[in-house]
C-alpha cells in the first residue's frame, strides 16, 4: 500500500474500541516496553506545547525520543516524530504493513492505528530512551492509555468536549485522570484549591500515585526594541519588525530561559516541562536553554505573506481564545483581523463573543476542514457583525489581507484544522 492510499484508508476508519480490545491487540505486537520510558500527557490546553518542549530538552540532553501527537497540520507523518523529525512516508507505510500482519485486519479507528504504529516505531525500530504520548481525547478510554507507563502529565484543565467527557470540570478531570494507575508519578499544573485538588488526593490514596506540581514561574516580555524606537524615533524600523523582535522569557527555580513559544500559557507549559525533565532526566538548569529551540507550528506562528503579518494560532476552545487575547496585549498593531473557523463540537458562541468583543478588530468567518460548522450554522447576529464570511478559507484570508494595512495583524484562529489548511496554502506558495 502506497502512502496516499494508506492515508485514505486510515482516515476512513471510524470504529473505536474498548480498552480491553486495544490491550489485546497491543499484546500481539510483543513489544518490550519499559513503563519508566513512557510519558502519557492529558489535559485540555497545553498538551502539545508541553510535550514539544519536553522532547526538545530531552533530545538536547542526548536522549533518543519518540513523540506522538495530534492533530497534524499538513501531513499525517507529523504525528510520529523521532528526535524531532517526522517519520518518513516509507517508514510510515512499512510500520503499518508490519503491525497489520501481526494484529490482523482489525476494525480500529484512525487514531488507534496511529497509536499502534507509533508504539511499534518507537520501541521496535528506534529503541527510544523515552516516548511521549499526547492523549487524543480525554484519558480513560484513549488508545494511548493502553501503553504501559510510569509517568503521567496533566496540563491545564478547562471545559471542552463536554458532549463526551462530561458537563462539569470535575467530570472532565476524572476522565483525564483516567491515565493514572498504580504507583504512577503525576506531573501537573497548579490545580488550586478546587475539587480537582481533592480528586488528586483521592488518587494518591487509591493508587499510591505521587503528584508533583510544576515549579513556580514568572513570565516576562522583552520589548526593548519597542522602547528603543519610541525614544530614538527610528522610523526605519516598522511595526512588522517590532512584532518579530518581541522576546518571551520564563523564570523558574531552574533558571531564566528565553522561549520560542509565546505568552503566559507557554511559560506555564515550559515550567511544567522543566519540572518533568528535571525529575526524569535531571539537570534542567543545564538543558533548560533548549526551550528556545522548541518548534510547535500553528501556535501563534508568525508568517510574512503578501506584505502582511499573519499569525497562525490554533486556539480551539474558549480557554485557548482567552490565552490568545492575553498574548495580543504585548503586540503593537493598528487593527487586528481575525480569520475564524470553529469545529462543530466546540462552544463557538462563547469563542465568537470573545473575538467580537476584542477592541478595534474585524472578524471574518469561514469553515474548518473537519468537524465542520458551516457558515449557515453561525448565529445571525454574528453573520451580521462579521466583516466577511465565506466557506472558502483562502478567499476569506485574501479578503482580510486586502482589508488590512501593514500596521495590522491578521490572526487565523478557532481550530487547528483551519490553521492547517491555511498553513498548507502558505507552505505551497513558498
Amino acid at each position: 500500500m502506497n502512502y496516499v492510499k494508506l492515508i485514505h484508508f486510515l482516515e476512513n476508519q471510524k470504529n473505536f474500541n474498548s480498552q480491553e480490545s486495544l490491550k489485546k491487540a497491543l499484546d500481539t505486537l510483543k513489544l518490550n516496553i519499559d513503563p519508566k520510558k513512557v510519558i502519557v500527557v492529558a489535559g485540555t490546553n497545553g498538551k502539545g506545547s508541553t510535550c514539544a518542549t519536553l522532547a526538545t530538552m530531552m533530545v538536547e540532553a542526548g536522549k533518543n525520543v519518540g513523540f506522538f501527537s495530534s492533530p497534524h497540520l499538513i501531513k499525517t507523518t507529523e504525528r510520529i516524530k523521532f528526535n524531532g523529525i517526522d517519520i518518513s512516508e516509507q517508514d510510515f507505510c512499512n510500520v503499518f504493513t508490519i503491525i497489520r500482519e501481526k494484529i490482523g485486519e482489525g476494525n480500529f479507528s484512525h487514531f488507534e492505528w496511529l497509536t499502534f504504529m507509533a508504539v511499534y516505531y518507537f520501541f521496535e525500530m528506534k529503541k527510544v530512551d523515552y516516548a511521549i504520548f499526547e492523549v487524543g481525547l480525554g484519558g480513560t478510554y484513549d488508545s494511548t492509555n493502553i501503553i504501559p507507563h510510569k509517568f503521567c502529565v496533566i496540563t491545564r484543565l478547562a471545559l471542552d468536549h463536554q458532549d463526551i467527557l462530561g458537563s462539569t470540570l470535575l467530570e472532565i478531570a476524572k476522565n483525564k485522570f483516567g491515565i493514572i494507575s498504580k504507583n504512577n508519578i503525576v506531573f501537573h499544573t497548579d490545580f488550586g484549591k478546587t475539587e480537582i485538588e481533592k480528586l488528586s488526593i483521592d488518587y494518591t490514596e487509591k493508587y499510591g500515585a505521587k503528584f508533583i506540581k510544576a515549579c513556580d514561574f514568572s513570565f516576562r516580555v522583552d520589548n526593548t526594541l519597542n522602547n528603543k524606537v519610541t525614544t530614538d524615533g527610528n522610523s526605519n524600523i516598522n511595526l512588522q519588525q517590532l512584532k518579530k523582535y518581541l522576546s518571551f522569557f520564563v523564570e523558574t527555580c531552574f533558571g531564566k530561559f528565553k522561549m520560542n513559544l509565546v505568552g503566559k500559557r507557554a511559560a506555564e507549559n515550559s515550567a511544567l516541562a522543566l519540572t518533568i525533565f528535571d525529575y526524569i532526566v535531571g539537570n534542567a538548569e543545564k538543558y533548560g536553554s533548549a526551550i528556545e529551540k522548541t518548534q510547535w507550528p500553528g501556535r501563534m506562528q508568525y508568517v510574512r505573506y503578501k506584505g502582511r503579518d499573519i499569525f497562525l494560532s490554533g486556539d480551539h476552545n474558549p480557554n485557548g481564545i482567552q490565552s490568545l487575547i492575553d498574548i495580543l496585549k504585548y503586540y503593537d498593531f493598528h487593527k487586528v483581523h481575525f480569520v475564524v473557523g470553529i469545529c462543530n463540537d466546540k462552544d463557538h458562541r462563547k469563542m465568537l463573543r470573545m473575538l467580537f468583543d476584542f477592541p478595534n478588530a474585524n472578524v471574518y468567518l469561514t469553515e474548518t476542514v473537519n468537524k465542520i460548522l458551516s457558515i449557515s450554522e453561525y448565529d445571525e447576529e454574528y453573520l451580521k457583525k462579521a466583516t466577511y464570511s465565506n466557506s472558502d478559507q483562502i478567499e476569506v484570508l485574501n479578503v482580510a489581507i486586502k482589508n488590512s494595512t501593514d500596521d495590522d495583524m491578521i490572526i487565523v484562529t478557532g481550530s487547528l484544522y483551519l490553521v492547517g489548511k491555511i498553513y498548507s496554502h502558505l507552505y505551497s506558495q513558498e
